[in-house]
């Protein structure tokens, strides 16, 4: 019989092995995590097609894979084929600007900026100009650099390909075969934990569709609250349907994602309408699209986010916080934007296996 120490060594060998292995492949380990969702977001299609027969024909699950696929390539393919060719055709209008003629027409405003400050000695003593900040700060601007950069991205189509064939591939076997990824997993687990394990992925399950369900309700809601109050502003109709896009994306980043939503949607209503006067026209426009980016967010901090967060993680807000903050010090925004999902993962796990501590079972009473 093998001794309990010589267990533990093999076991932390065994498992700094399978983290070796999954960083060695982590663009694979990306390609099935995304499969999953993507099979999560569809299970409620699948399940859909399932209930429909003719007489006693039912469509076979391979089929009902296809159709669930073909409809999620769909949202997909019109989602981005709107904003795309609206992101490439601003990039091209913002690499045509001429920089100096917008700080030529910034210096009236600034300079009244500057002589209010001095009135009220906010500004320090000894030559500090707000002016010749900006004209250093604009002179290293290189706005030819954004196309560039979407150049740049262009050169990576042949490794987006393959990953959307990889993609595509894998999500269609985990919808065909609802218990593809539990059988591998089921595989390398002792048979006493079995149905610990089953439980932990079966609620997993449960909590991860209604979390990136609603994510996506909560994305939509955003762009088109956005969109809709841009509207109502003035803005064209592409641009606000642009700015509203940026405000849903940038939105799924918690806390920071939001102000760069609002000031990129600051930044697009400023250069579309250079020719308003600023003191009069250009300071009220822009003060109306901050009035219309707090009331959306004003919106999904107390309707969109509670009812998601709620519903999924069944967390404490300062808790939530605190695991975002952990998650950005660790992965950066990538790790922010995977907290919550990482989060439902943990708490299930830690319910299952570690409910006879005290601490476990006060956070996860409520899943």
């Amino acid at each position: 019989m093998m001794s309990k120490t010589a267990r533990y060594i093999f076991t932390a060998i065994g498992l700094v092995l399978l983290g070796f292995i999954l960083w060695y492949f982590k663009n694979i380990v990306i390609y099935v995590l995304v499969s999953l969702v993507l099979a999560l977001l569809g299970r409620p299609i699948f399940d859909l097609l399932g209930k429909f027969r003719i007489r006693k024909f039912k469509l076979p699950a391979a089929l009902r894979s296809v159709i669930t696929l073909l409809i999620l390539i769909f949202f997909i393919i019109i989602f981005f084929g709107i904003f795309i060719p609206l992101i490439v055709n601003k990039v091209n209008e913002l690499s045509k600007l001429d920089i100096q003629s917008i700080v030529a027409s910034l210096q009236e405003p600034l300079w009244r900026l500057e002589k209010l400050l001095n009135r009220f000695k906010i500004l320090p003593e000894g030559g500090f100009s707000i002016q010749d900040i900006v004209a250093k700060f604009t002179a290293k601007i290189n706005i030819n650099s954004v196309a560039d950069f979407f150049s740049s991205v262009a050169g990576t189509v042949g490794n987006v390909a393959v990953a959307i064939f990889s993609i595509i591939f894998i999500t269609f076997f985990f919808l065909k075969d609802e218990s593809l990824f539990a059988k591998g997993l089921l595989s390398i687990v002792p048979d006493h934990l079995t149905d610990e394990v089953t439980r932990f992925m079966a609620s997993t399950k449960r909590l991860l569709i209604r979390y990136f369900g609603g994510l996506v309700l909560e994305v939509s809601g955003v762009i088109l609250l956005s969109f809709i109050g841009f509207l109502i502003v003035g803005i064209s109709f592409s641009d606000s349907l642009l700015m509203g896009f940026l405000a849903g994306i940038f939105n799924i980043i918690p806390y920071i994602g939001p102000i760069i939503g609002s000031a990129l949607a600051l930044m697009i209503g400023f250069v579309t309408h250079m020719h308003l006067s600023f003191p009069s026209e250009m300071l009220p426009f822009l003060i109306w699209v901050l009035v219309v980016c707090i009331i959306v967010q004003w919106i999904d901090n107390w309707i969109f986010q509670p009812l998601i967060y709620s519903s999924s993680v069944s967390a404490h807000p300062l808790e939530i916080f605190i695991v975002f903050l952990m998650a950005g010090s660790l992965g950066g925004i990538l790790g922010m934007i995977a907290a919550v999902p990482a989060y439902i993962v943990i708490r299930v796990f830690a319910k299952e296996f570690f409910n006879n501590f005290k601490f476990v079972r006060s956070l996860t009473k409520n899943i």
